[in-house]
């Protein structure tokens, strides 16, 4: 799995132009994304009832993978 993630961080600069300004944008997708989804982890978990997983920074990463990406994708189309 983390070589998929690596894979993916690689090529989502280089997809959209490599400059340095889309690697930023990536980057702190990246990390909002992953943010992001461990804030609402944590508020679902806080509820009485609810189970924790033990993979949970996986799941906050590959959430901010995926963020990146669609930022990624979305600043091309909309020619930002």
């Amino acid at each position: 799995m983390s070589k998929r993630i690596l894979l993916l961080c690689l090529l989502v600069p280089i997809l959209t132009a490599c400059s340095a300004r889309t690697a930023t944008n990536a980057g702190s997708d990246l990390v909002i994304g992953a943010y992001e989804n461990e804030e609402k982890r944590e508020v679902a978990e806080s509820r009485p009832g609810s189970h924790s997983s033990s993979n949970n920074t996986r799941k906050d990463v590959t959430a901010g993978v995926f963020s990146a990406i669609f930022g990624a994708l979305s600043r091309t189309l909309n020619g930002d």
